[in-house]
């Protein structure tokens, strides 16, 4: 069964604000030391292929290509990772977007979407989602970077994966509302429950993100809700178990205590082993506590989206813990 991605590719760049606070601080006792900048591959839906990729998986990767300098960069950084870009179409006239997260002191960090001249959101059409074939089914994956706000757009997925789950695919959601940059205007909502609808598992995080789309005060009853339209809704809580319902039960799924190196790209990671895991015939607590396990490790480490070797172990790890 092939794995198909429809969503965002970004770049993203990295302001290290808080630790820029901390060397000026440290001056005053005659310490010097300094901070770089980085720019990187980014995007939900990107980072996600890049981190299937390095599982071993070969996810073709449908988003709006653009022909700029920044475009080809993230277009062959996707392929040197082995994501298939084969159903993608190329979009020369249009800039890529930049995000900037700058980073607090305590790792945490606020995203700023940028566009620059010429540039745009990804942007989706029934012409750039029509090489992604109907007459299989697929493991389809797409999040909330696809609602956009621009109508047409928007429709333009939500009819794509409705037609895909009608011939037999199995959807995942990652909500990844972000509210605060995207709002939730009444179309931009329309098209979450049409996304909602049409999914088989939800994935989400912090009551913050399920409330803006169920209303619901509290994770567990957000979840609830949810669980009543699709096989199962993954809820994810910083540090805190996540809490995965299927219809009448609830479980919750321990995360690994680690040293926290940096966060930026976690929920990616853990969408993709989440994925992987699926892939692989895993039940979806099984799944859960293998991508705790991935995003764990990613955390902890210094190397952008990094992944461990042991994954065979780690997946006989998870299905003896939940034995299905």
């Amino acid at each position: 069964m092939k794995l198909c991605c429809i969503g965002d590719l970004c770049a993203d760049l990295l302001l290290p604000y808080g630790e820029v606070k901390q060397h000026l601080r440290n001056l005053k006792q005659g310490a010097v030391d300094y901070s770089e900048v980085l720019f990187r591959h980014g995007g939900t839906c990107g980072n996600t292929c890049t981190v299937l990729a390095k599982l071993g998986e070969e996810p073709y990767f449908v988003t709006d290509l653009c022909g700029d300098n920044i475009g080809r960069y993230l277009s062959q950084s996707m392929r040197e990772y082995g994501v298939n870009l084969s159903w993608s179409k190329g979009n020369p006239a249009k800039a890529n977007m930049i995000c900037i997260a700058v980073i607090e002191e305590n790792n945490e960090r606020v995203m700023f979407p940028w566009l620059p001249p010429g540039g745009d959101y990804p942007i989706f059409s029934n012409d750039n989602l029509s090489l992604i074939p109907e007459d299989e089914p697929m493991l389809v994956f797409t999040g909330g970077m696809v609602m956009n706000n621009d109508p047409d757009s928007m429709n333009a997925v939500c009819e794509k994966v409705e037609r895909l789950k009608k011939n037999g695919s199995t959807v995942v959601f990652d909500l990844n509302v972000r509210a605060e940059t995207y709002g939730m205007s009444a179309e931009r909502k329309a098209a979450y429950d049409r996304m909602i609808a049409a999914s088989d598992i939800i994935i989400g995080s912090g009551v913050e993100e399920f409330a803006a789309v169920t209303g619901a005060l509290s994770l567990e009853a957000a979840v609830d809700q949810l669980s009543e339209l699709c096989q199962a809704v993954i809820a994810r809580d910083g540090k805190k178990p996540v809490l995965v319902g299927q219809k009448t039960r609830r479980t919750y799924v321990p995360t690994e205590a680690v040293f926290v190196w940096q966060t930026i790209g976690a929920g990616d990671t853990f969408n993709a082993a989440f994925l992987y895991a699926i892939h692989h015939h895993l039940s979806i607590e099984q799944a859960v506590a293998f991508a705790n396990g991935i995003a764990g490790y990613m955390i902890s480490s210094s190397e952008h989206l990094a992944v461990p070797n042991d994954i065979e172990e780690r997946i006989t790890h998870a299905c003896m813990k939940y034995d299905s």
